[in-house]
C-alpha cells in the first residue's frame, strides 16, 4: 500500500502549492517576469548612469519626450516661487522682504539666470536626472552682492555613484553620500563635470551636508539616489520614434515613384531588327529615382499608376493609444502631450487639469518648497544678519521666529475667469476662507494689493480734484469703487 508524502511550511502546516494571488503565479503566463528582489539603491546603483544616458537623449532627440519635460516643468515652475517673509515683527518683514527682492538677481554665480530661473533649471534636470544638488557659496563681504551669498547647481553625475565603502569613523559612504547613521553628513563631489574634462576619482572633495541641497524624489523609503522620472517610459518612446521615423521613411521613399512601364505585347523592333533597338541596354532605366519619375519596362510598355500610400484605418487608433501611453509613464495628459484635444469639451478640461495640477502640487510643497525653498531662505538669512544686512535681536536663539516664511508658487491661470473669480469672493464672504490665503494661492501679497490700490485710488482723487471733476462721473477703471463719493 502506497503511502502519500506531505510537504509542509516553516510553521509546519501543509505547504500551498498554488498562490492565493493571481500576479504571484508561477505558470507559463509569468515564465518571462523578471521581479527580482532588489534594495532600494542597489536597484538604481546598476541601472541610474543608463537610465540618466538614455532620458537625456530622448530630451535631446524625442518630440513627446522633450514637449513632456518642458510641459511639467513650465506647469511645476512657471514663473517661478514667490518667497516672503512671515516674521511678526513687521520693521523686520519688511526689511527682510526688500532685501530678497534685490538678492534674487544675485543667486546664479554666471549671473544667467536669477533665482526662479533657478528653479526651472532644477525641476527641469530633477526630471530628466531624477536628481540635482544645490550647492551653498559663501562671498566676500566686498563682493558687491546686496548678501553675500550664491548657489551653485551641481548635475547628478558630479557626486560619484561608484564612491560607496566604509569609514574607519564608523561613518559610511553610499552612492557618493555619507552617513553617520541614518544622517547625512557630507556628499563626496568632483571638483569639475566628469563628463567635461579630465576629471579622477581623487579628485573628489567632501563637503559637508548642511551645505548640499539634494533634490529628489525618494520614492521608497532609504533610496540614496533619484531615479528619472521617464525611467518607465523610455524603451516605449524610443521604440515609438524609430517606428514614426521608419514609417514617415517609407511613405517618402514611396512617394518618390509615380508608376510602372510596361508591354502587354511584343514585335519586331523589339528584337534589334531594322528600325528597332539595337540592344536591350538602349532601353532607358529609372536607376536614379527622382520625384514623379516613371519607371521604364521593356516591350509594349503599359501606363500603371501607383495608389496613394494607405496606411489602414487603425493607424490613428494604435498611434494614439501608443502616446496616451507615453503620457501616462511621464505623468501630462495626453491633450498636452500631443495637442489632441478632439472630444473634449470645458468639463472634461478641467476636471482634467486638476487631477494634473494636483499632482504638480505635491511636487510643488514636498520637493521645490520644503527641499530647495526653504533651506536657500535659511542660507540666505543666516548670511545677511551675519553680516548684519539684516538687525536680528537673538537671533541664535530664535531662529525660528525670524525665518518664518510664505512661499507662493506661481499661480494657475483661471479656466474660466468670471467665475473662478466669483467663486473665490463667495468662497471668502461665507468664512470658507480668507483673503490673505486667496492671493496667496494667486501668488500675490494682499497687503502690497491693498497699498497699490490705495495708492492707485488716492492719485485718482487727486487728479479729480486738480482737474475739477467730481470722481464719480468718471467712468473707467476706478467707477466702481468711487462712486457714490465726492472729491475733496
Amino acid at each position: 500500500m502506497s503511502r502519500s508524502t506531505t510537504i509542509v511550511d516553516a510553521s509546519g502546516k501543509p505547504f500551498q502549492n498554488r498562490s492565493p494571488y493571481e500576479s504571484a503565479t508561477q505558470s507559463f503566463r509569468a515564465a518571462s517576469w523578471h521581479s527580482p528582489s532588489l534594495g532600494p539603491n542597489a536597484s538604481l546603483s546598476n541601472s541610474l548612469h543608463t537610465l540618466r544616458n538614455r532620458t537625456r537623449a530622448a530630451y535631446r532627440n524625442s518630440n513627446l519626450m522633450r514637449g513632456a519635460i518642458n510641459k511639467n516643468t513650465a506647469n511645476e515652475v512657471g514663473t517661478g516661487f514667490t518667497l516672503r517673509s512671515l516674521c511678526k515683527d513687521e520693521a523686520f518683514r519688511e526689511q527682510a522682504n526688500e532685501l530678497w527682492k534685490l538678492s534674487i538677481d544675485e543667486m546664479d554665480p554666471g549671473g544667467v539666470l536669477n533665482f526662479p530661473g533657478i528653479q526651472a533649471q532644477l525641476s527641469r534636470n530633477r526630471r530628466l536626472s531624477g536628481e540635482v544638488f544645490i550647492r551653498h557659496r559663501r562671498r566676500k563681504t566686498s563682493s558687491g552682492l546686496q548678501v553675500p551669498m550664491q548657489i551653485d547647481v551641481l548635475e547628478a553625475d558630479c557626486i560619484p555613484l561608484e564612491k560607496t565603502e566604509d569609514l574607519k569613523n564608523g561613518h559610511k559612504i553610499i552612492n557618493g553620500v555619507e552617513f553617520r547613521g541614518p544622517h547625512r553628513v557630507a556628499y563626496w563631489v568632483h571638483s569639475q563635470h566628469p563628463e567635461d574634462g579630465h576629471c579622477y576619482q581623487d579628485d573628489l572633495v567632501r563637503i559637508p551636508a548642511r551645505d548640499i541641497i539634494h533634490h529628489y524624489l525618494p520614492i521608497r523609503p532609504g533610496q540614496v539616489r533619484g531615479e528619472p522620472e521617464a525611467a518607465t517610459a523610455l524603451l516605449k518612446d524610443h521604440t515609438f520614434k524609430e517606428y514614426d521615423d521608419t514609417e514617415l521613411v517609407r511613405k517618402k521613399e514611396r512617394s518618390i515613384y509615380t508608376g510602372f512601364l510596361s508591354r502587354e505585347s511584343e514585335d519586331d523592333e523589339d528584337y534589334g531588327l531594322p528600325g528597332g533597338h539595337d540592344d536591350e541596354s538602349s532601353v532607358d532605366e529609372a536607376v536614379r529615382v527622382q520625384l514623379g519619375r516613371l519607371l521604364r519596362g521593356r516591350l509594349n510598355e503599359k501606363l500603371q499608376l501607383f495608389d496613394g500610400d494607405n496606411t489602414g484605418q487603425g493607424y490613428g487608433d494604435f498611434m494614439g493609444w501608443q502616446a496616451r501611453q507615453l503620457s501616462a509613464g511621464l505623468s501630462i495628459p495626453y491633450p498636452l502631450l500631443s495637442g489632441d484635444w478632439n472630444g473634449l469639451n470645458d468639463r472634461l478640461v478641467r476636471a482634467m487639469l486638476n487631477e494634473y495640477r494636483r499632482e504638480l502640487e505635491m511636487y510643488q510643497d514636498h520637493l521645490m518648497i520644503f527641499q530647495v525653498c526653504r533651506q536657500v531662505w535659511q542660507w540666505w538669512m543666516d548670511t545677511a544678519v551675519l553680516t548684519s544686512k539684516l538687525t536680528a535681536p537673538n537671533y541664535a536663539t530664535d531662529k525660528a521666529y525670524y525665518q518664518a516664511l510664505d512661499v507662493c508658487p506661481d499661480a494657475w491661470q483661471h479656466l474660466h475667469p468670471v467665475q473662478d473669480v466669483e467663486a473665490r469672493q463667495k468662497a471668502v464672504s461665507s468664512s470658507l476662507s480668507n483673503i490673505d490665503s486667496e492671493a496667496s494661492e494667486l501668488g500675490y501679497d494682499v497687503d502690497e494689493n491693498m497699498r497699490r490700490n490705495a495708492r492707485a485710488a488716492k492719485k485718482f482723487m487727486e487728479i479729480c480734484k486738480k482737474e475739477g471733476v467730481e470722481p464719480a462721473l468718471v467712468t473707467g477703471l476706478f467707477s466702481a469703487s468711487t462712486s457714490g463719493g465726492t472729491s475733496e
